[in-house]
C-alpha cells in the first residue's frame, strides 16, 4: 500500500521533471534566439557590405561618365574659323549625349554640321563618337564635295559598320538626324542638306526662312543605301544661319499645362531678335527656353549653332 510520503515524493519528482522540461524548452528558445540574433547580425553586415559595394560601383560609373564627358567635349571645335562669327548651345541631357557639332575650315569652304545621334546618355555618346570619326574621314575624301554627298556617304558608312543592310532581320536603326552647311567664303554661297532636320536662314527682311532637309535619317535599314540627299544652294551674304537639334523645340513647359516650346515660338524669337549678332540670338533663345520650362526637367540633348560669314 502507498504511503502519503511516497505519494508526495512522486509528486515532487513529477513537478521537478516538468520544471526541468520547461527549463530545457526555454534553453532551446534562448539558443534559437541567439542563433537568430547571430544570423541577423551577419545579415546586417552583409547588407552593409553590399550597400558599400553598390555605392563604390555607383561612384565608379559616375567618375567614368564624367571623364567621358571630358572626352566628348574634346570632340567639339576648340577654335573657330576667322571667316565666321559663331555662337553655340550644347547641353547633353545626362552629362554625355548623342548631340554634337562639327566646324571645319576646309580652305575655300567652311563645313558646319549639327548632328543628333540616336538615343542620349552613354549609348548616344558612343554613337556620336563613331559619327564624329566618320566626319573626320569624309572631310579628307576627295569624292565627297557637296552637302548632300556628306550625308549619303555618312549613311553608307554607318550602315556598313553596323551591318544594317547585310542582315535583313537586323533591328538596328541607329544613326543620326542632322544638317550640313558648306559656306563658300569668296562667293558667300550656302550649300545645305538635311536628314530629318531643318535649319533657318535669318533674312535681312527679318523673316526666318526654313531650309528643309529630306525626310530620311542617316543610318538605319529604312533609308536605302546610296540614298541621294538633296543639296540646296542659295546666296548667304551677311545673313545668319541657325542650325539645331529637335531637343530645342521639344522643351516642355511646367505642369499642369504641358506645352512644347515648338517651332512657332522659336521662329518668333528668331524674327524678333535678328540684329546680326549670333551671340545675342543664342542668348535670347536660351532665355526663352529657360522661361518656358521653368522647373520642368529637360527631355533631350540640346544643340544650337548660329553663325554668319564675316
Amino acid at each position: 500500500m502507498e504511503t502519503p510520503n511516497n505519494h508526495e515524493e512522486r509528486s515532487e519528482l513529477s513537478e521537478t521533471a516538468m520544471l526541468e522540461e520547461e527549463i530545457s524548452k526555454q534553453n532551446k528558445k534562448i539558443k534559437n534566439l541567439e542563433m537568430q540574433i547571430k544570423l541577423g547580425g551577419n545579415l546586417a553586415k552583409e547588407l552593409a557590405r553590399q550597400k558599400s559595394l553598390a555605392i563604390e560601383a555607383q561612384e565608379e560609373v559616375k567618375k567614368s561618365i564624367q571623364y567621358s564627358s571630358r572626352i566628348q567635349g574634346a570632340m567639339l571645335p576648340s577654335s573657330m574659323p576667322d571667316s565666321l562669327t559663331i555662337a553655340t548651345i550644347w547641353k547633353p541631357l545626362n552629362v554625355v549625349g548623342g548631340d554634337f557639332y562639327v566646324i571645319k575650315d576646309l580652305g575655300e569652304t567652311v563645313l558646319v554640321a549639327v548632328i543628333d545621334c540616336t538615343g542620349h546618355g552613354v549609348p548616344g555618346a558612343l554613337l556620336s563618337t563613331l559619327t564624329g570619326s566618320i566626319f573626320d574621314r569624309l572631310i579628307h575624301d576627295p569624292n565627297v564635295n557637296t552637302a548632300g554627298e556628306y550625308l549619303t556617304s555618312a549613311h553608307n558608312l554607318i550602315s556598313a559598320m553596323l551591318g544594317q543592310h547585310v542582315n535583313r532581320k537586323a533591328k538596328s536603326n541607329d544613326g543620326f538626324d542632322g544638317s550640313i552647311c558648306l559656306l563658300h567664303k569668296h562667293t558667300k554661297k550656302l550649300s545645305f542638306a538635311g536628314a530629318r532636320s531643318s535649319s533657318f536662314l535669318l533674312q535681312n527682311n527679318g523673316e526666318p526662312l526654313e531650309l528643309k532637309g529630306n525626310r530620311k535619317s542617316v543610318g538605319g535599314s529604312r533609308t536605302p543605301l546610296d540614298f541621294p540627299f538633296d543639296t540646296h544652294e542659295l546666296n548667304l551674304g551677311d545673313q545668319i544661319v541657325v542650325m539645331l537639334t529637335d531637343g530645342i523645340m521639344d522643351v516642355m513647359s511646367e505642369e499642369p499645362n504641358l506645352i512644347l516650346f515648338g517651332k512657332d515660338k522659336l521662329l518668333n524669337i528668331l524674327s524678333l531678335w535678328n540684329d546680326q549678332d549670333p551671340a545675342r540670338i543664342i542668348n535670347n533663345v536660351q532665355v526663352a527656353l529657360d522661361n518656358h520650362r521653368g522647373t520642368q526637367p529637360l527631355r533631350d540633348d540640346m544643340t544650337m549653332v548660329a553663325f554668319r560669314l564675316n
